[in-house]
């Protein structure tokens, strides 16, 4: 009687035993799927720094910009952004196109993850209508380059 209670025992504490290991190591695998970023070891999710072996994209106004256009804003947002122009607004204009718009700073140049950047709105108008946007630039390699931009409604009075 003695022999089966022992395997009895023995077999109960080898039955608690695997599940106990089976869920450990679900739980750790587990880990492995987590897919919530991981902030300061990694970067954060909306870092959008180049690390220099990817190109950066080129981030325009809008969509539909035109090249043309588009070399004339860029143009427009180095004087803007340059120490020599505090505060002015820059004007550039496509006469083959019938466009033109400004790039205006408006605010001082801050440091985002050791790189110097800068807000500004511009504007970019045609024939139909004048649009607005906001946006930041950073400078890389003295170049300023727009890495944000989305459209801006003028505050009502």
């Amino acid at each position: 009687m003695s022999r089966v209670s022992a395997s009895v025992a023995g077999y109960s504490v080898r039955c608690a035993f695997i599940p106990l290991a089976a869920l450990a190591g679900c739980v750790i695998l587990a880990g492995c799927a987590i897919s919530t970023p991981l902030g300061p070891i990694f970067g954060s999710a909306g870092d959008n720094t180049p690390t220099g072996s990817i190109p950066a994209p080129d981030i325009r106004l809008n969509a539909t910009m035109n090249q043309a256009d588009w070399e004339q804003t860029k143009a427009a947002l180095q004087a803007a952004m340059d120490a020599r122009n505090p505060g002015q607004s820059i004007l550039w204009a496509n006469t083959s196109a019938n466009t033109h718009g400004s790039v205006t700073p408006v605010a001082d140049a801050f440091n985002e993850n050791k790189i110097r950047c800068r807000s500004f709105v511009a504007a970019l108008a045609d024939a139909a209508a004048t649009q607005w946007y906001q946006g930041k630039a950073c400078q890389k390699e003295g170049l300023w380059t727009v890495t944000s931009t989305e459209p801006w409604a003028l505050p009502r009075a």
